[in-house]
C-alpha cells in the first residue's frame, strides 16, 4: 500500500465535518481491553511506554484509551518515579482517531480529566489530549511515523454502508477489500502497514475474515509477511458492553517471522477463565485451559479452520488424503435453490388453477427438510423460465394466466434491482430456474442449523434458496447422505463454517465444496448398503461407525 500515490483530502470524501454521529460504533469491555493490553505487551513495567508510540485508529469514546492513559502514567512512574508532565515524549506517546466528531470530542473530555487527576496542570492537560486524539478518517490519513502498537476495536461496519466515493478510494488503496470484505479488514491492513519493525497490531475484531471468502486477500497478506502471536476466538461470548452479534475474536500480530502462535477458543469470559488465558498465552506458567501453541499457524494463507491441536491434525489428514466431495464421485455437484428477489410474488401458497400448470413447480422450504423424510408445505415457484436447455425467460404472451398475475404486481417487482438493471427482464427471478433440477434425485441442506440435518429428495421438488442441493452421476445419494450426517463431517463443517450465535453453524456451498469424504469408487459395496440402510435413521452412533469404516478406504 502506498498511501501518497492517494492524496485526497479525507473530509473531500466524508464532507467538512465527517461524521457527526460514530460510525459502527461497539465499545469493548474493560476487562477485555486490559487482556488485549497485556497479549500486545503493552505493560508499565518493561521499557518505558512514551518512547514506544501507540496509535488507537477508531477510538470511539475512549474505552481503549483510558486503560492506555492509566498504563502510559504508571509508566512514567515505574521509570521515573514521578511524571514529568513537560517531558516532550509525552507529546508523541499516543495518537488516536475517530471520523466522529462527536466522539473525538467526548475522549478528548474523558483523557483531559485522567491527566488533570493524575496531577497535570489543566493547560498542559487540554494540550495533550488536542494532540493525541484527532477527527480523520485513519484510512485516508498518511500518519508521519511507525507505531510500536497498534491497538482498538475497528469499527463494525459492512462496506455497502460505506458511502460510495469513500468505498471507492478504500477499494483503491487497500488489496484486501475485496469481494464483501467488511471495513475492519482495512483497518488490519493500514494498522499492519503503520507498524514499525518491532512493533504489534492487537485488535478486537469479528472473526469472520478468518474462515470466508472476504478474508481470502488478508489472510495472505499475512501468512506473507507476518506473525500470528495471539488468535482468541470469542464467538460465543460477549465482550462487548452492548449486547450484539458480532461474532468477535481477539487478534494480535507482528513481524516477528517463525515464532509460534497461541489460538484457542472461549465458551465465557469470567475472570478466572481471562486469567488463565493471560498465563497460558503470555507463557507465564502451565495451566490447563483454552489455549494451545502451533508451531506453524496455516502458513498459506487458508481459511482458519480451528484452533484446537488435536482437530486441526485431523483436518490436515484429511485434507492430504481424501478428494473434496465435488471430486469423490464423477458429476458429483453442490448448488442452491432459486433466489426470486420477491418471495411474496413468486411463492404461492398453493396450485392456481389461474395460473398455467407448467409453470408452477413444487417448491421445498428449509422448514420442509427433516433427516428422516421430506414435508411438503404445499407452496409453490412460479417459473417464469422456459423449460429448455437454454433456460430462456418465457413469452409472457404463450402464458396469459401467468402474465395476468405478474401484471398485478408489475409496480412491486419492476422496483427489484434485477428489473431495474434489466427492463425487458423485470418478471425474472434473481436466480435462473431450471426446471430439469426439480426431477433429478438430490440431498437437500438447510444452510442454517446445529444438527447435521441431511434431506432426500427422489425427484419431487425444487429448492428454495435457504437450501443447498448435491446430485451425483454416481454416487447413491443415501449412502453419502449417511458421510454427510456423520461426525467426521461435522466436525469439517463446524471447522469451516462461520458460527452463527447459538452455536448454528452455515452449510454453504463454499464449505460443502471444501469437506473431505472417501472416493465413492473406493468404498466396498457392502460398506455402501449399510450406509444406505442407516441413512435416515435416528441412531447418531451407528451413522458414525459405518462412516468411520467408509473413510479408511482411501
Amino acid at each position: 500500500m502506498t498511501l501518497e500515490l492517494f492524496p485526497t483530502d479525507w473530509q473531500a470524501l466524508w464532507g467538512p465535518s465527517g461524521a457527526a454521529e460514530p460510525v459502527g460504533a461497539i465499545f469493548t469491555k474493560p476487562e477485555i481491553v486490559e487482556l488485549i493490553l497485556d497479549l500486545a505487551g503493552y505493560e508499565p513495567t518493561g521499557s518505558r511506554l512514551a518512547t514506544r508510540p501507540l496509535l488507537e485508529p477508531s477510538c470511539g469514546d475512549g474505552a481503549f484509551l483510558a486503560l492506555v492513559v492509566r498504563r502510559l502514567l504508571e509508566s512514567e512512574r515505574h521509570h521515573h518515579g514521578s511524571i514529568c508532565w513537560a517531558d516532550a515524549a509525552l507529546d508523541g506517546a499516543v495518537r488516536a482517531a475517530d471520523i466522529s466528531r462527536q466522539a473525538v470530542t467526548s475522549a478528548r473530555v474523558l483523557v483531559r480529566e485522567l491527566l488533570e487527576r493524575a496531577g497535570c496542570e489543566s493547560a498542559r492537560a487540554l494540550l495533550l489530549s488536542t494532540t493525541w486524539i484527532v477527527q480523520t478518517d485513519f484510512l485516508l490519513r498518511e500518519w508521519p511515523t511507525p507505531f510500536e502498537f497498534v491497538v482498538g476495536n475497528p469499527p463494525y461496519v459492512r462496506i455497502e454502508d460505506v458511502p460510495r466515493q469513500v468505498l471507492s478510494r478504500y477499494r483503491a488503496l487497500f488489496a484486501t477489500t475485496t469481494d464483501r470484505a467488511d471495513l475492519y479488514v482495512a483497518f488490519i491492513e493500514k494498522g499492519l502497514d503503520l507498524l514499525s519493525t518491532t512493533g504489534t497490531l492487537a485488535f478486537i475484531c469479528a472473526n469472520r475474515f478468518a474462515k470466508n471468502k472476504y478474508g481470502n486477500a488478508l489472510r495472505q497478506l499475512i501468512a506473507a509477511r507476518y506473525h500470528v502471536r495471539h488468535y482468541v476466538n470469542l464467538e460465543h461470548t460477549q465482550p462487548f458492553i452492548s449486547d450484539v452479534s458480532a461474532y468477535p475474536a481477539i487478534l494480535v500480530l507482528d513481524r516477528i517471522r517463525g515464532e509460534t502462535t497461541h489460538a484457542g477458543s472461549l465458551d465465557d469470559i469470567d475472570a478466572h477463565t481471562l486469567g488463565v488465558v493471560r498465563s497460558q498465552a503470555l507463557g507465564q506458567d502451565q495451566l490447563a485451559g483454552p489455549i494451545r501453541e502451533f508451531k506453524e499457524w496455516y502458513p498459506s494463507g487458508a481459511p482458519w479452520m480451528t484452533t484446537c491441536g488435536v482437530e486441526h491434525a485431523m483436518l490436515t489428514a484429511l485434507n492430504e488424503s481424501l478428494p473434496t466431495l465435488e471430486d469423490s464421485g464423477d458429476g458429483t455437484k453442490v448448488g442452491i435453490g432459486v433466489a426470486t428477489g420477491s418471495d411474496a410474488v413468486f411463492i404461492l401458497d398453493g396450485k392456481r388453477t389461474d395460473i398455467e400448470e407448467s409453470r408452477q413447480l413444487p417448491l421445498l422450504l428449509a422448514a420442509n427438510v427433516t433427516n428422516a423424510e421430506l414435508r411438503w408445505s404445499g407452496r409453490y415457484l412460479l417459473n417464469p423460465f422456459e423449460d429448455d436447455p437454454d433456460g430462456g425467460l418465457a413469452d409472457l404472451r404463450d402464458y396469459p394466466g401467468m402474465t395476468a398475475y405478474l401484471e398485478q404486481h408489475d409496480a412491486l417487482l419492476r422496483k427489484r434491482h434485477v428489473a431495474r438493471s434489466r427492463p425487458n427482464a423485470w418478471y425474472r427471478t434473481i436466480d435462473r430456474i431450471w426446471p430439469s433440477l426439480q426431477h433429478r434425485p438430490k440431498l437437500v441442506i438447510p444452510d442454517i442449523q446445529s444438527a447435521s440435518v441431511i434431506g432426500f429428495d427422489e425427484g419431487r421438488y425444487y429448492p428454495h434458496h435457504n437450501l443447498y442441493w448435491i446430485t451425483s452421476n454416481t454416487w447413491p445419494l443415501l449412502a453419502l447422505k449417511a458421510l454427510l450426517r456423520s461426525s467426521l463431517v461435522y466436525s469439517q463443517i463446524r471447522a469451516y463454517s462461520v458460527q452463527m450465535r447459538g452455536g448454528s453453524l452455515r452449510y454453504q456451498a463454499q464449505t460443502l465444496r471444501r469437506v473431505r469424504v472417501p472416493c465413492i469408487a473406493n468404498i466396498p459395496d457392502a460398506v455402501v448398503e449399510k450406509l444406505i440402510a442407516v441413512a435416515q435413521k435416528a441412531d447418531q452412533g451407528e451413522i458414525d461407525e459405518l462412516a468411520t469404516e467408509a473413510f479408511s478406504f482411501r
